[in-house]
């Protein structure tokens, strides 16, 4: 059985267990959030925001990229702006609410991976952050 199989789903207020089968709470667990926007000037006023509400620990803007899609069943090519948002599982729910009212697009791409494993002091700087 591999480590990915070990893992329970993170659930708000409940009990996980880590890739190495300990258990975890949701205040010392931290997610990776992604999304993507339109500008460079879209990233930065997203980015502030979720920083300076306490939201994010740290916001890192790549771009321009090139995205492929389907929309209104059409193929579409734009060019983007991603964000990695690295925040706590905790600040989660309400990170998801504000990055929806702030998104620009009309449907975001608002996507949240658990991190498996973080180095203690890294972890601990950014729940700090987000509470």
């Amino acid at each position: 059985m591999g480590q990915c199989q070990h893992r329970e789903r993170v659930s708000q207020g409940k009990t996980i267990t880590s890739q190495f089968g300990l258990p975890m709470s949701d205040s010392n667990v931290l997610a990776l959030v992604m999304t993507t926007v339109e500008s460079a000037e879209d990233a930065n006023e997203v980015a502030r925001s979720l920083v300076d509400q306490s939201l994010a620990a740290c916001v890192q803007i790549d771009g321009p990229i090139i995205s492929h899609y389907r929309w209104a069943g059409k193929v579409e090519r734009a060019t983007e702006f991603r964000l990695l948002i690295k925040t706590s599982q905790t600040a989660w729910p309400t990170l998801k609410e504000k990055l929806a009212k702030l998104h620009p697009y009309d449907e975001p791409e608002i996507i949240m991976l658990p991190i498996a494993d973080v180095t203690d002091g890294y972890r601990d700087w950014v729940i700090d952050q987000t509470t």
